[in-house]
């Protein structure tokens, strides 16, 4: 009998590509699991999972791994600034998953084990609650920043303090899965936004309900925020870095559709670009950018960028000294791709946390 897991990613190719990657990893460390990916049509475009999955399909012919698709209404564009949030698009869902479990697992072959569902979708434990099996979490960011979220919803229902009251405040706070004090303006929107900070909490609330959380990231690269989770006991998820979960194949190798920025990235000097990325629904402030911008300068290239509040000319003369062979930052840089390279192999830490989980998913078993 095969023991089955429901993974549910959020719509978009950013999340379900390494979920996909995630979950062949998982089947290819022990032949007893079985996967099921449910997925979710994006709100905008409801045709874009049949697209999604005859690509998965075809690059994967493990029977192990099977790829289910629901159907929703598509909506309208919106040009709103602040559209629905995901959490609650997912959330709307839980119905038609409900059901696409429920005929999945018929098959008498198989015994449902637990849902591993994305962090934008972790209202999904609903469901996992009503089949009687524990949920897991995959979470996309890094363990600080996870570490940091819990605290602040901590600190919101044990202390009453609403670090939303100091937005854009200079005050520091202390922050168990950090080294230092942190500045709360310099925490992210949706943590210090009064609009925002009421989703964060419930998601930060739900988080802590989970039976373990897959995070994407290495030992070694953040031991300080693990231990957080370690020290904290009970009163936390099991955590397991499994990082770096990444999907960096590129099924199409055509030249001629490669974008212009690509064809630009590649007459380039060798080691000449930085590149600054902030997720597919982030961005830089003006201050942000005039802050790198004055960075850059400071030792010594060039910066292109699609913002009309700086030109070239203000951030000139760039990185060159940052790309020294013998500087600081770039052997930091190769000895952690080292690191994180063995973190994966047979004996690293993230080979043996995946392990970790496989074991704790089937004694937790009923």
């Amino acid at each position: 009998m095969k023991i089955e897991l429901v993974f549910i990613p959020l719509p978009g190719i950013g999340h379900l590509r390494p979920t996909v990657k995630l979950a062949k990893q998982l089947i290819g460390s022990d032949n007893r699991l079985s996967i099921t990916i449910i997925i979710i049509p994006s709100r905008f475009d409801a045709g874009d999972a049949s697209a999604c999955i005859a690509t998965l399909t075809t690059l994967s012919q493990d029977d192990r791994l099977h790829y289910e698709s629901i159907s929703v209404a598509k909506q309208p564009p919106t040009s709103d600034p602040d559209p629905v949030p995901a959490q609650v698009y997912i959330e709307k869902q839980k119905t038609k998953v409900r059901d696409a479990v429920a005929a999945r697992i018929v098959d008498p072959t198989r015994k449902l084990a637990g849902f591993v569902v994305d962090m934008f979708c972790s209202s999904m434990i609903d469901v996992a609650n009503e089949f009687g099996v524990p949920c897991y979490m995959v979470y996309t960011s890094n363990a600080t920043f996870l570490g940091t979220m819990l605290h602040v919803q901590q600190m919101y229902d044990q202390k009453k303090y609403d670090v939303s009251e100091l937005e854009n405040s200079v005050t520091e706070l202390e922050f168990p899965s950090l080294t230092r004090p942190y500045p709360v303006k310099c925490l992210p929107h949706i943590l210090t936004s009064k609009e925002w900070l009421p989703l964060s909490l419930a998601q930060a609330r739900c988080f802590r309900k989970m039976k373990g959380i897959l995070v994407n990231t290495v030992a070694e690269l953040e031991p300080h925020a693990l231990k957080m989770f370690n020290i904290n006991g009970d009163d936390l998820p099991q955590v397991y870095p499994v990082g770096p979960v990444l999907h960096l194949e590129n099924g199409n190798d055509d030249d001629e559709k490669q974008s212009e920025i690509l064809r630009w990235l590649d007459e380039q000097p060798s080691k000449s670009v930085v590149f600054l990325c902030f997720g597919s629904l982030g961005g830089f402030t003006e201050e942000q950018t005039r802050e790198t911008a004055v960075a850059l300068d400071r030792s010594g290239d060039l910066f292109a960028g699609e913002m009309e509040t700086v030109t070239a000319e203000d951030i000139e003369r760039a990185i060159r000294r940052v790309m020294e062979q013998d500087s600081d930052v770039r052997n930091n840089v190769k000895e952690m791709a080292e690191k994180c390279h063995l973190a994966l192999m047979d004996g690293g830490s993230s080979k043996a946390a995946l392990e970790k989980f496989i074991q704790d998913v089937i004694e937790n078993m009923d």
